[in-house]
């Protein structure tokens, strides 16, 4: 039969659950050549046929018991980067918890088990011992869930086989059927791997050659970790619900973009520490640009949470220039795209451009161009040529008038990041005053976008552009967006306020602290305040992590954290004094008395 552990000669001779065994034993047979009871992935050129399996069915019924919430057990997976790096289960036998970690990537497995506070190896697989019945349970669930190893046909077909199953299997019939298909997909799957491309499942057959599955260390069990519960309760791995965290240096060459770069535009690439941790949201943002046509996007949340940072960080990561542009309420249609300035440059004495004549343009085309641009292009012909030195010439005469003029025009910095490669920031959008503004930006939002100067000039973004707007939507002074400009929002993503643990975290990572008790007080002193100020509506100021560090710095220096709180943290928190004394004497001193009077 099969060449893996699992289906051996021996393990198709163990019995079938019921009631597969006695319709088996009825029809005399544990085999069928029907084509409905056939997978898809069955590639056999003769006799090509379907066979029961005794572990791979009570593994599906297990399953279905999981996924009813009948079961004691749980299936997930570890989630990193958008890709699924783990899946994990833990079955219940018997008061003992057995435990299997299985990698999509490799095949390879992990599996330990544990009874009351002792832990152990997973069961022998074998014609004396186990069956590996809890392998084909973890790939049943992998294969009906989403991520790599879901199959269509595995997912549809056991859907049927849920209700069937819950109608006690009434259906013989269709029962039967949905159980060769299944034993039948799986089989295929992992015995065919190999020349079923992505269909196939991957199975390290020497991680069980001899029936015993590589252990996992109990001194190493914290570093397994599921991100995402599919189906019931983890009861010894602990579930990481905020994901893994990745640093910029470990995760930076994954999504470098592979463009040519100017020495200037090497510059503009931010240096942020690579050991600063990834937010879920530049991740979302960097798998969109590398795997979609996804070019334009918004990060809105209060001032703190680190929206700057972040688009710089996706720039980091993509390896391409960054600009910013800041809005103001007296931002206007022109303003966005360029400006005029006074022109203060010096009043240099016109170059007498160099023209060949009309002979040497047509004995020598290409060293006739090469005396106005300095290039030699050897096949250049007499009218590419000709074309050419015109142009140059009314761009230098452009120039030259530009020069001349009091006033010149300076492009925007949002469109010179459009014309290369690059990562564009517009800041605070929302406090423009007058409506219909951004509109006028709606050209570059666009796929295939183009913008028209003052000049007359026409510029296109560069497809490799991307587009970050980043505001505040419920500070004072900021607005709505038009819908029109809301609609060309590829994706829009609302930061959460930190809590005090992240405050705590990012300020560790800023500078040397002394205290970390202190901080984590002084950062659940801001959340205290935040609530204070909403319950109390108290507007116009601002209370949110860029107080809390400007807060942290003078109370490490001075040693006083009260009087430190007074200039940071309480000055902005309220505009009017009263309200300031207020929150100072109730979320100050009512935490740090004890500091004050020492």
């Amino acid at each position: 039969m099969g060449r893996t552990k699992i289906f051996e000669n021996w393990t198709f001779q163990r019995p079938l659950p019921e009631p597969f065994g006695t319709e088996t034993a009825k029809r005399g047979k544990k085999d069928s050549t029907d084509l409905s009871s056939i997978s898809i992935h069955n590639h056999m050129t003769r006799g090509k046929r379907a066979t029961l399996h005794g572990a791979t069915l009570r593994a599906l019924i297990a399953a279905a018991d999981l996924m009813a919430g009948n079961d004691n057990g749980a299936f997930g997976y570890e989630k990193k980067l958008q890709e699924i790096e783990k899946y994990y289960l833990e079955y219940v036998k018997d008061n003992t918890v057995r435990m299997l970690v299985y990698n999509p990537k490799d095949g390879s497995w992990r599996g330990m088990t544990k009874s009351g506070s002792a832990y152990g190896a997973f069961p022998k697989i074998g014609q004396a011992d186990g069956s590996g019945k809890e392998l084909l349970l973890l790939l049943a669930c992998a294969s009906f869930a989403e991520g790599p190893i879901h199959d269509d046909e595995f997912a549809k077909t056991f859907k049927q086989f849920q209700k069937l199953k819950a109608d006690g299997f009434s259906n013989l019939s269709d029962s039967m059927d949905c159980a060769f298909r299944l034993c039948d997909n799986l089989y295929r799957r992992i015995e065919n791997a190999d020349s079923l491309g992505t269909a196939g499942i991957p199975f390290v057959k020497e991680d069980v050659e001899y029936g015993n599955i590589p252990a996992i260390q109990k001194s190493k069990l914290k570093d397994y970790m599921p991100t995402v519960t599919e189906f019931g309760v983890f009861q010894v791995f602990s579930v990481n619900q905020k994901g893994s965290r990745f640093t910029i240096g470990e995760i930076k060459e994954k999504y470098k973009r592979n463009v040519s770069l100017t020495d200037e535009e090497k510059t503009r690439i931010p240096s942020l520490p690579e050991t600063y941790d990834v937010p879920e949201d530049v991740v979302k943002i960097t798998e969109a640009v590398c795997k979609t046509p996804m070019r334009v996007f918004m990060m809105a949340g209060e001032s703190g949470t680190g929206k700057t940072t972040s688009a710089k960080m996706i720039a980091q990561l993509l390896g391409l220039p960054y600009y910013s542009f800041t809005c103001g309420e007296a931002t206007d249609e022109v303003d966005l795209v360029s400006s005029m300035i006074p022109n203060t440059g010096n009043q240099d004495a016109p170059v007498k451009a160099v023209m060949p004549g009309f002979q040497d343009m047509m004995l020598d085309p290409a060293t006739a161009l090469a005396m106005v641009t300095g290039v030699y292009e050897e096949d250049a012909d007499y009218e590419y040529v000709f074309r050419k030195i015109l142009k140059n010439l009314y761009d230098e005469g452009y120039q030259a008038g530009q020069r001349e003029k009091d006033y010149v025009m300076v492009e925007s910095s949002i469109v010179t990041g459009c014309r290369r490669p690059s990562v564009v920031e517009i800041q605070e959008p929302s406090v423009i005053s007058k409506p219909g503004t951004l509109v006028k930006l709606n050209g570059l939002l666009d796929d295939g976008a183009t913008i028209t100067l003052t000049n007359g000039e026409v510029v296109s973004r560069n497809p490799d552009t991307v587009i970050i707007l980043t505001t505040n939507m419920d500070y004072k002074g900021c607005r709505g967006f038009n819908e029109s400009v809301l609609s060309r929002m590829r994706m829009i993503l609302y930061a959460e306020p930190l809590s005090a643990e992240d405050m705590v975290e990012r300020v560790v990572k800023r500078g040397p602290v002394k205290n970390k008790r202190q901080l984590k007080k002084m950062a659940d002193t801001v959340c205290a305040i935040q609530e204070y100020c909403r319950e109390e509506m108290v507007t116009g100021g601002v209370c949110g992590y860029r107080e809390y560090e400007d807060w942290v710095w003078p109370a490490q220096i001075e040693g006083d954290v009260c009087r430190a709180a007074r200039n940071t943290v309480v000055a902005k928190a309220a505009p009017e004094k009263e309200t300031r004394e207020e929150i100072y004497k109730t979320q100050i001193l009512t935490r740090f008395q004890e500091k004050q009077a020492a």
